[in-house]
Order: C-alpha cells, then structure tokens, then sequence
C-alpha cells in the first residue's frame, strides 16, 4: 500500500497548503481536503460557529468517512494520498480511528504557537479569520493536552512551507537525503 498522510491542526496552521505540496511530491497522488467534502452539501449544509451541534458531528462524520473510504481506496491502487482537516472537535481523532488503526498511517499535526496562528490570520482576513482569531484558545485548550503517541507534532511557528514540507517529508521517511534541488534536508540538518 502507498502512503496515506493525514495533515491536521488549528485553522492557519498550513494544513492544505502544506498538504497540496507534500502530495505534489509523489509521482502519482490524490489531495483529500475534508472541508471541500463537506462543503459538497448543496442545502443543509451545518457550518459550525459558535456552538457545536449533533448535526455538525454527524456532518463532520460523513465527510470524515468519505476522506477515510478515498484514501483507502486510492492507497490500495498505487495512489500515494494526502489528508487534511480541522482539528476539531477535541474528540476528532476517534473520528479517524478506523484509519489511525493501520499503524502505517503518518499522522501529522501542525501545531505553531498561538500568537503565530493570529499573524497569520491577520495577513489571511479572510471572512472568518477574525471569528477563528478569537476561538484559537478554544483549539490549543484540547490540542495542547490532547496525548502525541503515534503524532509527528511540528511547531511550524518560524518555518516558511518549503521548510515545512522538506521537514515533513524527511520525518515521514519520503524525502531522499536531498531535497530535488540538492541542498539538504531539515530533517539532516537536526
């Protein structure tokens, strides 16, 4: 089976930009966004804002499975796959525990300090950043407790995305010893 990657982490924290590259890195490989899964809903669609319904667990579930199924799918057919989704709720990982369960899975939360996720945010302003800006302490309550066994945990807080792939990608044990332009690794130079 190839690899599946799964990519998470408070919102700002680079998990789709981050997971776009890392799956660009394979010869051949699929980028499943969980949100664009969700998003998929034409009417009815529960968007979580300032309280978290059953109807959005069940919705965050759906597309939690879908991504689950893809990956499985496209990973048994020689397909290298790449995951993203939001850290939430504080329960999320045992909405992946079917996946987590095959111990080959590389499981990768991203995880700069809060004061690095609201620079970002600021330089983002998208619609919701100012909303995400103040639940951030509300993310990093249940993440910074949240047990790491099994989670390669990456404080991205002064990384640019090229070191934060290379990083990645060495500690997944996916990037050769050079880095296709030639220079070395992150991962070599710890």
């Amino acid at each position: 089976m190839n690899h599946i990657v799964f990519i998470t982490g408070a919102p700002a924290s680079g998990k789709s930009t981050i997971a776009r590259k890392v799956a660009e890195y394979f010869p051949k490989s699929l980028h499943i966004q969980v949100d664009h899964l969700r998003e998929m809903m034409v009417k009815g669609v529960e968007m979580p804002d300032h309280d978290w319904t059953e109807e959005a667990s069940r919705q965050f579930q759906w597309a939690r499975s879908t991504a689950i199924y893809m990956a499985k799918l496209y990973a048994s057919q020689g397909v290298d796959v790449v995951i993203d989704d939001v850290c939430v709720p504080a329960n999320f990982p045992d909405f992946y525990a079917s996946l987590f369960a095959d111990p080959a899975v590389r499981r990768v939360l991203l995880m700069p300090t809060p004061a690095a996720l609201v620079g970002r945010l600021q330089k983002r302003a998208g619609p919701y950043d100012k909303f995400l800006a103040d639940f951030l302490p509300w993310f990093y309550n249940f993440l910074e407790p949240m047990p790491k066994a099994g989670w390669l945990v990456l404080d991205t807080s002064d990384w640019t995305i090229e070191q934060t792939v290379d990083e990645l990608l060495g500690r997944i044990g996916a990037l050769p010893d050079e880095s296709p332009d030639g220079s070395q690794t992150n991962a070599e130079k710890l």
